[in-house]
């Protein structure tokens, strides 16, 4: 699995996972999103971009959880988008699908984000 930056504008940057979210890739010490957005990710808004990634086991979706808080503590905010089939429906059957903010694609992840005024 890997993350990446597909675009940065500043407050807003979209980031991608390419293959597998795994235990491994985020147990802690880990910290994906400071690794590849320096000690400020959590102020960001993030536009998390899971099209290339399709596995979610419970260590990640705990992980996901656990950033969504640390974004929403210091001031940043977490989208996620282009879910696939299998992980979108992990999702819906936790009901977490009314806790994370879920777009079908990054133009409506952008939109959503502006939406609720936290981008300027």
């Amino acid at each position: 699995m890997k993350f990446s930056i597909k675009e940065d504008q500043g407050p807003v940057v979209q980031v991608a996972i390419t293959g597998c979210l795994v235990q491994s890739d985020i147990a802690p010490p880990l910290d994906p999103f400071r690794a590849i957005l320096g000690p400020n990710a959590y102020q960001k808004t993030v536009l998390l971009d899971m099209q290339e990634s399709n596995y979610l086991d419970s260590m990640c979706i705990g992980w996901l959880l656990a950033s969504h808080k640390r974004f929403r503590e210091q001031g940043g905010k977490l989208v996620i988008h282009s879910l696939q089939p299998v992980a979108s429906n992990v999702i819906s059957l936790l009901k977490l699908n009314g806790i994370f903010q879920i777009a079908a694609d990054a133009t409506t992840a952008l939109q959503l984000a502006q939406w609720q005024g936290e981008v300027a």
